[in-house]
């Protein structure tokens, strides 16, 4: 049985709807703490980074996600991540992306408005410029195909899903999705994968209207 550590609406989402795609059996461990406290001390012996996804399969310890989600969907039945050839490399290439490029994007951002002492906008206008950039290149992607990859959604369409209702935090209309980009996150969070892992981490999806 996996043990998958997550924070709710956290990247560790994308696990969460993985794991209920490719039917593993898993339990889930919430390190969500109050602002400013550590993590667990037993989750710290996991992973003494504090990060979260953190994937436990017997002694085996993954402690990032996108090495996670490829493991996953390795070792399972599923149609989120072929196996082989040309279809393989575009679905790890925006895996890449979006566990590589889009989140610390958003990571950095997160770490300014933690520690700024003006107006996240005035601060930073050049880190909303290039996530902004970034939903520009998804929805020039989708300009002849629904999702990144082509007609079927790859794993790669969950996680910048689950990224994207990152953006209300920094504040209203600072990002603007394009409609394609929305159709896409429409698509993904129907899923019924998703209504569940959405339901049990008590997370409100914000950005598909």
């Amino acid at each position: 049985m996996y043990t998958l550590y997550y924070l709710p609406g956290a990247c560790s989402l994308a696990v969460h709807v993985a794991l209920i795609e490719t039917g593993a059996k898993f339990k889930l461990e919430n390190v969500a703490v109050a602002e400013g406290q550590p993590r667990p001390a037993a989750f710290l012996k996991v992973n003494p980074r504090g990060s979260v996804p953190v994937l436990q399969d017997g002694d085996l310890v993954i402690r990032e996600g996108a090495a996670i989600l490829t493991y996953l969907l390795d070792n399972a039945k599923n149609d989120l991540l072929p196996q082989s050839g040309k279809e393989r490399a575009a679905a790890l290439e925006w895996l890449a992306f979006a566990n590589a490029t889009l989140h610390p994007a958003y990571g950095r951002m997160f770490w300014l408005k933690r520690h700024a002492k003006t107006e996240l906008a005035t601060l930073s206008q050049a880190g909303i410029d290039a996530i902004q950039k970034l939903w520009d290149d998804v929805e020039a992607q989708l300009a002849s195909q629904p999702y990144l990859c082509g007609k079927n959604p790859t794993i790669a369409d969950i996680l910048v899903t689950v990224i994207a209702n990152w953006t209300p935090y920094f504040g209203n209309n600072l990002v603007n999705f394009g409609p394609r980009t929305k159709a896409l996150f429409k698509a993904v969070i129907n899923r019924p994968s998703y209504q569940q892992a959405m339901a049990t981490e008590q997370v409100e999806y914000k950005v598909a209207a």
